[in-house]
């Protein structure tokens, strides 16, 4: 008997889904104009907030549980024309669940092409790569309407939602704002002290020193790195929570959703479904969330960074 994966992955090894990639423009053509429209039928929906607060086993679980557009690994690879590898991941995957709730920071590719992907390399096509925090009328009209286009096709073609994680979104509301002024936001939130001890952590993991800058970048960043590591993680964490909490507020208050890390559940993941009005999936997985709040800092570590806690106004972190 034929093994269709071993065919398969012979078969992206040898380059064929880079010759498809090359050949995608005509198509685009073709079926990409007829869908991009004027009109997107469907809000696209973004989980955003600081890293290390829960957000990767949320976007996740709820592709899994909802029937949605997302940018897996498969697609990704398509970044120069996404619908081209929506449609192709669609033929290969037929829209089934992936149930893959396995990740390396936000990383999904062990878990296979089907798996949801963060695909940073997408929104880089348009925004610059050396930051992240993106102001009014630094982007320009015509990549706006690109950003527009190139999501409206793919929801409008599957004729359902799309949603993203990637987290650098959440710097840059104030141009999703022009290109996607109805979308809807997932806001996940985690104790500062939890975020900052687990940010820390995958420093010391990843052999990154501890007052070198890393993950996503308030508009102040380099302010930040030349900060002690204790107060430089507590105010990215800060400074990304706040202008979140701000620029969410040029977007409709029904479409913003503030999630707890503490919270995240499979009853939190289908009363989100139910709030954002997405469809259930027939078949799916229900995911394996595993939730660690304890201390494993030395007590002298975790006192530093609660001095540092202490300092900032946190109430200004959370939607008005």
């Amino acid at each position: 008997m034929m093994n269709f994966k071993l065919i398969f992955k012979y078969l992206m090894n040898g380059g064929v889904l880079l010759l498809i990639r090359l050949l995608s423009p005509p198509f685009n053509l073709v079926t990409f104009n007829k869908f991009k429209g004027d009109v997107n039928h469907w809000a696209p929906i973004f989980i955003i907030g600081a890293p290390r607060t829960g957000s990767t086993i949320l976007y996740q679980a709820l592709t899994n549980q909802s029937d949605v557009v997302y940018i897996d690994n498969l697609s990704c690879f398509f970044k120069q024309n996404l619908f081209m590898g929506e449609w192709f991941s669609n033929k290969l995957f037929k829209q089934k669940a992936h149930n893959c709730f396995q990740s390396d920071h936000g990383n999904t590719k062990r878990c296979g092409w089907r798996a949801p992907s963060e695909c940073g390399v997408f929104w880089y096509r348009w925004l610059p790569t050396d930051r992240h925090f993106v102001d009014h009328n630094e982007v320009s009209q015509k990549d706006i309407e690109q950003i527009r286009s190139e999501v409206t096709a793919s929801t409008n073609y599957f004729n359902k939602p799309i949603v993203f994680k990637n987290l650098n979104a959440g710097q840059r509301l104030r141009m999703l704002v022009k290109a996607f002024p109805d979308a809807k936001f997932v806001f996940v939130r985690r104790d500062p002290l939890y975020t900052a001890q687990s940010i820390l952590k995958a420093k010391r993991k990843l052999k990154i020193p501890g007052n070198q800058f890393w993950s996503i970048m308030p508009s102040n960043v380099e302010d930040l790195k030349q900060l002690e590591w204790p107060e430089q993680i507590v105010k990215q964490i800060y400074y990304l929570e706040k202008q979140i909490a701000e620029d969410l507020q040029l977007f409709p208050k029904e479409n913003v959703f503030e999630v707890k890390y503490t919270d995240l559940s499979q009853q939190t993941i289908s009363g989100l479904v139910e709030k954002l009005d997405l469809k259930q999936r027939d078949q799916f997985q229900n995911p394996v969330i595993k939730l660690s709040e304890e201390i494993s800092l030395p007590e002298q570590e975790v006192q530093l960074l609660q001095n540092e806690i202490k300092k900032l106004d946190w109430s200004t972190t959370h939607v008005k």
